[in-house]
This record gives structure tokens, sequence and C-alpha cells, in this order.
């Protein structure tokens, strides 16, 4: 852990690791080495990392002399200044000798090496160097692997190499997001939280010159510390003095009238470009724009504005006094009230700018502002809007409002103590309604207390009289039996709920939905779950904002309808919608939490633990140190996934702390904890305590109307191999459950009970086509020991379940403990390689300098120990293969 003081380079290498860029990598080395064009130019801004991409293209690069080249502004009078350290003091004192051919030929290298120019900053080059490179590439007696700076004006000699076809010029944008990552973990030599990751990327946009300056400066301040095995961030982001300058220097001299627009571009992005017009004048803006300093993009019908990179922004607020920024934003509000403040955003964002610029002077504003930043879930934003209603003498609406963000940021004595001081006995059925549901959905998603939260309901319905908010508070009963694991008592609620008639609020609508939605899927009927969740979503501005809660659930109803189909893909990319709509700059710590954990679930479920031990440590750095939600989904994913590693004290503990620190109202939730024992049983090599937790999983999974998750039980038992004590019941439960994931595991359970090697074959395909490779090498692995000794197709389902098992990140389950790799030489695989890719043996052996018959031989026994008949099975037994080591 680094401590507030420590150099930043304490313990981290000076010269960062050269990551990711494999195919700009290798695109810039194929085109030096092929000769088709002269060189390459590689273009992108300032800090994408070019300079480094060139100096790793040239490393270990053999037949070239390389002669480095600098281009700057300080030679840019002098002939030849790039060249000055390379080329001899002085000028011949022949007359009529051409410079460029005297200077080409003193840069000739001795005979026998090609002649390499790299060419640093080649935009900044003198007119006479640029010409000499111009003439050496035109003439082939140099190669170019030459950097220049994106929107910068180069030397006419140097533009007219790409434009007339000398060179290619590859763009080179910003690093992405995830291997951003990658840089990072290995510079600091650890996971990085993904949270932290992305506040990262979306700060310095994969500029690494800006990255690293944001790393010194984290590390430096302790801001930037490894806690419980990951690198975290912990409160703002701050800029150094040198991160200052170099921003500074980007921008540029700029006039007064272009930093007031830059300024509001700062302090309102994204602001529509008609306001920017407005406040700061046409020519202004124009200015910036040309200029890159700042960018416009559309949104819907508006066209937005904002600083052309975050930093610019970051550097021109800091630079404002408290003065200055209070009049900006008062003018920004003043502003965007006067265009009417059209869309949902804009009263939030002008409530904001009223907040901070001290022109806020009534409640009801604020706490609409409240409700709205916490439709999006910016938890922090809302509390401090409702706390500024409080304080603005809100009375019980500001209360509510306050209290239900506290409640969901798990600070339910804080919620508690609001209503306490804020709130008397609720004097209308309304107030009953809002109250109840209030402390419901804190007693049920922060406290865990079922008991407590239905006495609520319960007080609240004896009170009521309006039938459409006693129709309210029974869905909102049936929420908190559901997620109890009380199903038969919450279908009771919502029957009654609904017998009331077509008169239930919108918002009460969505909540039933959930319930509806989610009972659904966990019951077998995913498609007909995810039909609901994506008509009620469709509804969604009709009841965000006074159930906001439910647009994140109606999104867990989508996940695991695709989840329990057997559709991976589609489920993984609604965490990767949520994490788009979660606002990262403050993220809802539990909700991240959850979907962390469902997408480890995901990882878990495609064969891919070491994924999701970190997806499942991302989740529990969101989590507090006490009982609290997701925990048994975080924790017991780990527990999963750290099974099947072979790490069995860290599953040990995480099942410990998954059993101890679950809600007993997150049950349904926090299921896959309950999934997890039997799999750190069989870590632990009791293959007797691991099939029983199956089985005990499964019924507790009936008990609380889970029945995809006992499809999952029953179906683990059958990967334990304890196959005849659950196939009649598992034929019997899949046979009731929609899609073709609950076919499949029918059909592997019947096919072990029965020994049928062809079927367990087949069902290996189908659990490798929906992209499940740890249970289609288990089945595999089954296939092979249910042929006959010696079958071909024996030996060829074991190498092909090997394979899979490779493509696994080192997942080690029971039916894969015999597995051994096929013994095949060097020469082998390398004669398969090819005749996979379809080359006859005369081929093969000509290029490796063999004779026809010795291709022929190899491939018989290559055949022989893979137990394949041809070449197609080879290559597809290969694809397998070449999937596992990438």
């Amino acid at each position: 852990m680094t401590r507030p003081g420590v150099p930043y380079d304490a313990g981290v290498p000076s010269r960062w690791p050269f990551v990711g860029r494999t195919a700009q990598l290798g695109a810039v080395r194929s085109i030096l080495g092929d000769g088709t064009h002269g060189g390459v130019v590689v273009a992108g801004p300032a800090g994408a990392g070019k300079s480094r991409l060139a100096a790793q293209a040239v490393s270990g690069l053999e037949g070239f002399t390389v002669a480095p080249v600098r281009g700057t502004v300080a030679a840019a009078d002098i002939p030849f200044g790039a060249f000055a350290h390379l080329l001899p003091e002085r000028f011949p004192a022949v007359a009529g000798v051409n410079p460029l051919r005297w200077a080409a030929e003193a840069l000739r290298p001795p005979a026998g090496d090609a002649l390499l120019l790299t060419v640093d900053d080649a935009h900044l080059l003198d007119a006479t160097s640029a010409a000499l490179i111009h003439q050496m590439v035109l003439h082939r007696s140099a190669r170019l692997l030459a950097t220049v700076r994106g929107g910068e004006p180069a030397p006419d000699p140097i533009v007219a190499l790409w434009k007339d076809g000398l060179v290619r010029r590859l763009e080179l944008e910003p690093l992405p997001v995830e291997e951003t990552g990658r840089l990072l973990a290995q510079v600091l030599g650890g996971q990085v939280e993904s949270a932290t990751l992305r506040r990262l990327w979306r700060v310095t946009q994969g500029n690494l010159l800006y990255l690293r300056e944001m790393v010194m400066a984290g590390r430096t301040a302790g801001a930037l510390e490894e806690t419980g095995g990951l690198w975290r961030w912990h409160g703002d982001l701050s800029l150094t003095p040198r991160l200052r300058d170099l921003v500074e220097a980007r921008i540029g001299d700029i006039d007064a009238d272009e930093r007031r627009a830059l300024e509001f571009a700062a302090f309102g992005e994204p602001l529509g470009a008609d306001i920017l017009i407005r406040l700061t004048g046409a020519v202004a803006v124009e200015r910036c724009e040309e200029r890159q300093l700042i960018t416009t993009f559309r949104d819907g019908h508006r066209l937005q504005v904002r600083p052309a990179h975050p930093l610019y922004g970051e550097v021109v607020r800091a630079h404002a006094d408290s003065g200055r920024v209070r009049e900006m934003l008062a003018r920004l509000a003043d502003a965007v009230e006067a265009t009417g403040s059209r869309r949902r955003e804009d009263a939030l964002r002008v409530a904001v700018w009223r907040l901070d610029s001290g022109t806020a002077r009534q409640p009801l504003p604020l706490i609409a502002a409240s409700r709205l930043a916490m439709s999006v879930f910016d938890i922090a934003l809302a509390q401090r809007l409702g706390r500024a209603a409080v304080d603005a003498g809100g009375g019980p609406a500001a209360a509510l409002s306050l209290a239900y963000t506290l409640f969901f940021d798990d600070r339910p004595e804080e919620a508690e103590e609001i209503l306490r001081r804020s709130m008397g006995t609720p004097a209308t059925d309304q107030e009953r309604s809002v109250y109840a549901r209030t402390r419901v959905l804190g007693l049920a998603w922060s406290v865990g207390d079922d008991a407590d939260a239905q006495r609520v309901v319960d007080e609240a319905a004896a009170a009521v009289t309006d039938p459409v908010i006693h129709q309210d508070l029974l869905v909102l009963s049936a929420f908190v039996h559901f997620f109890a694991g009380q199903p038969l008592a919450s279908d009771r609620q919502l029957a009654q709920a609904r017998r009331l008639g077509d008169t239930m609020t919108p918002a009460s609508t969505a909540q039933a939905a959930v319930v509806e939605g989610l009972r659904l899927a966990h019951g077998g009927h995913p498609g007909r779950a995810r039909a609901l969740a994506d008509a009620t979503l469709r509804e969604v501005e009709r009841w965000r904002d006074d159930a906001p809660d439910a647009f994140w659930s109606l999104q867990c109803v989508r996940l695991l309808s695709h989840l329990f189909e057997g559709d991976l893909a589609a489920a993984d990319e609604v965490t990767n919608l949520t994490r788009r709509l979660m606002r990262e700059e403050a993220p809802w710590r539990l909700g991240m939490a959850g979907f962390d954990g469902h997408r480890a679930q995901i990882h878990v479920i495609a064969g891919r633990p070491a994924d999701a031990v970190r997806s499942c440590r991302d989740g529990i750095a969101q989590l507090g140190e006490h009982r609290t939600g997701f925990a048994g989904l975080c924790f017991g994913e780990l527990a999963h996934a750290s099974a099947l590693l072979g790490d069995v004290a860290t599953a040990r503990t995480a099942l410990a702390a998954a059993e101890g620190r679950s809600l007993r109202t997150f049950v349904p939730i926090d299921f896959p904890g309950v999934l997890a024992r039997a799999w750190v049983h069989a870590a632990g090599g009791d293959l007797g305590a691991a099939v029983s937790a199956a089985l005990a999983a499964a019924d507790a999974a009936e008990t609380h109307g889970l029945r995809c998750y006992r499809m999952f039980a029953l179906h683990d038992a059958v990967r334990l191999g304890a196959a005849p004590l659950v196939a009649e019941d598992l034929a019997r439960l899949c046979a009731t459950i929609d899609g073709p994931l609950a076919a499949v595991c029918a059909r592997h359970a019947a096919a072990a009970v029965a020994a049928n090697a062809a079927e367990l074959d087949a069902v290996s395909r189908a659990f490798e086509r929906m992209g499940m490779p740890l249970h289609a090498a288990e089945a595999a692995a089954q296939a092979a020991a249910a042929y006959a000794p010696g079958d071909r197709a024996g030996v060829f389902a074991a190498s092909r379940a090997w394979a899979l098992a490779r493509s696994c990140q080192g997942a080690r389950t029971p039916a894969l403990g015999d597995l051994t790799a096929p013994r095949l030489t060097a020469r082998q695989w390398e004669i398969a390689r090819l005749a996979a890719t379809g080359l006859s043996n005369r081929e093969i052996a000509d290029r490796l300098v063999l004779s026809t018959r010795t291709v022929a031989n190899h491939l018989v026994g290559v055949y022989g120990r893979l137990g394949v008949g041809d070449r197609a099975a080879l290559a597809d037994l290969l694809g397998a293969l070449d999937a596992a080591v990438e």
C-alpha cells in the first residue's frame, strides 16, 4: 500500500511497459518488412503513444541500420538541422555539390544493411531535413518510420509522402479502456478496480501522457491505493502542476472572449451550442472550435458543446475563483431556464447550478431535482439536493426524498433519523403510501428485515381508505415476500392487487412487473419475463421518477431471462448497458456491486473463472464490512470461481462471507452463494459432500420458487458424477422450463446415466455452441470415458475435452481430473497445424524441407494420437485449441 508522501517511483517502473497495440505493431512491422511501401507514418494526438509504438516496432528489427531523427522547433532554421548529429560537421567545399545527394550519401549504411530513418515529431522538421527524407524514400535509399501529431501542419515534403502513396499513414487512436486496464495492472502490479479504471480513462481519454501524470498524482498523494487486492482511487481526481502545465500548453494562448467561451463550455458541459453562442458570441465559439478547444456533437435534435478533452474542463474549472464560478453558474441557469428547460436533465442541471451559485430559494425544485438524480442513480447528487431541500424548509416531502437516497446508499440509521426529525405521523393516504414505500424499500434493501418491512406495509394498509393506494400497498407487500423467498405469499398479494381492477398507478405497475418478471424468469419462463420487462421499460417515462429502483430491477429481469435460457452474450450485454447508464462519477455502490456479481455469474457459466474473480473483487470493493445486499451474490461467485481454479482457501473464506453477510431479504439475488457450496466441497476433494450440497441447494431453490436455480443445482450433480440420483427429477423439471439450456441439461443427465458416448458428444457440442466451454469439456470427457478402450472416437473426445478445458482459464472440475495433453512432438504439432490450414502433404513437405513420405508418416501419428480421421476433424480440434491459447 502506498502512503501519502511516498514518491511515485517507489516500486513503480519509470518506463511504462508496452501493452496492447498488437494490431498496430504488427501493421508497422509488416509495412517495413514487405517492401511494398517506402515506410509508415504513425499519426495521432499528443500522448497517444506514437513514439513508444515506433520504438517498439524498431526493437529487435533485423537487417536495418537505424538512423534516429527528431523534429524540433529549435532546429527549424538550420539546414539539415534534424540530421546534424548524423552528418559530417562541414559541407564539402566542392562547387556544384547537390546538398540532398551529399547528405543521402553521408547517411548510407555499411554494405548489406538497409537504412531505416526513424523520425519522431516529423511535423516539426526543418525544410531541408523534410526534403532529404522525401528524396531518400522516393529513390528507395531508405525506409521510413515517422510520427506526426494529428491536426498539426507538417512540411509539404512530409505530407507528400502519404498523399503520393510513397508511405502508409497509420492513425493511432488513444488507448482503449480495456488495454488501459492491462497497462495499469502491469504498472501497479495488481488489478485495478473497474470503477477506478473507467474514471481514469474518462478523464484522460486513453492519452498515455495524461494517464501517467494522473497515476503519479494519485500515488504521491495516497489517493490511488491497493485495498483488498484492488487498486482504487479514493476522493477527487487531482491535477499535478506538471499535468496542469501540459494541458495549458495544449490549450495555448487564448483571448478573453475565447476563455469565456471555454469556461462556459467547461462549467455547463454538455451545453447547447445556441446557449453558448448567446452567452459568449458566435465568433468566440467558432475560434474555439477551430482551435480544437471545444467539440460539438448531436444529442437528438440538439447540437451540444463540450471541451474537446475532459482535462481542458478540469484545468479551466480549477483556475476560476469562487465568485467567478457563482456568477457563471447563475448565468447558465438563467440561460437554460429562458429556453424553457425542455428536457428532464435541464431541470436537474438548473437546480444544481442554482444550488452552487447560491440562487436556490425554493425547496420544491430541489425535491424534484433530487428525484431526478435518483432516477439516474446519482446517489451523491440526490443526497446533496435532498439535504438542501430539507434545509430550505421542504418538510416531509424533502425528508422522504432524502431518506430514500440514504436507504439506497446503505445508510439506514441516518435515513431513519431524518424521518424521525422531519416527519410526524403521515396525515393523508398519499403520505402514508410514500412513507411506507420509502421505509419498506429501506428495510428490505438496506436492513434486511422482512418482518419489520411487512409490519410497515400492514400498518399503512390498515390506515388508508383510497382503493388505488391500497392496491399500491398490496404490490409493495408482494415485493417484500418475493425477495424474502416467500413466493406463494407474494403471488397471493399480487393476485389480490390485480383483482382490485385496472387502477394501479404507473409506479406500482412497474413494481408489479418487477415481481412478476422475476417470478417468471426464476420460475422457468424467461421469454415471458423478458417480454413483460421490455413492455414495462417502454413506458419508463411514466413511472421512473416515482420508482427509479424498478428500472434497474427490470434490467435484472432481462439479464436473468437471458442467463436461464443460456444466451450468455445477451446477458452480458445487459450488464454492459447498465454500466453505460450508471453515472461513473458518482455510481450507486450497491447497484454496481450487484451487476458486478451478475457479470461474475455469467463468467463462471461461460468457463472464465479468472474473469469472474476479477468481477467479484470489483463488486466486493463496493460493499461495506457488514451484512449487506448482494454480499451472497458477490462472495458466492467468488467462492465458486476460486473453487474452479483450485484456490480452496479463498473459496472457503468467500463462502463463509457469502453465508454470514447475506440479508434474508435478498434470497433470489444471493442464491448463487448457495450453489457455490457444492463446488467448494468438490475443490476440497469431498465429492460426497459436494453432491449432497448440490441436492440441498436444489431443495432450497424449490422452496423459494427458484426453479431455474434448481435446474442449475441438479445439473451440478450431473457434472459431479451423480447423474443417476437426479436424471429423472431433472428431466421432469426441464420439461417445464422454457429455452434451449434446460433441454441440453436434461439430455446431459440422460446420456450420462446411459453412458451414451455419442449423445454425450452431441451434448458437448451443444454446450460449446452456447458459449459454455467448461460444460462442453466435461461432457466430452464423460464421452471419452464411455467409448470402448482404443476407440478412435474416444481418443478424439478426450483430445477435444482437453482443448476445451484449456480455454477455461485454468478451471478444473472432477469430470476433467483424468485429462492429459495429447502426446505430440514439436514436429508433429507443426505438421498438424499446416495440415489443418488445408495444405497438401507435398506443400507441407516443400515448406519444411521434408519428404512427402515423412509428412505422411507424421500425420498418421497425429491422427492416431488425437483421434481424428481427416484434415477437417483436425482443423476443428486445433481451432478449439487455438481459441484456448488465445
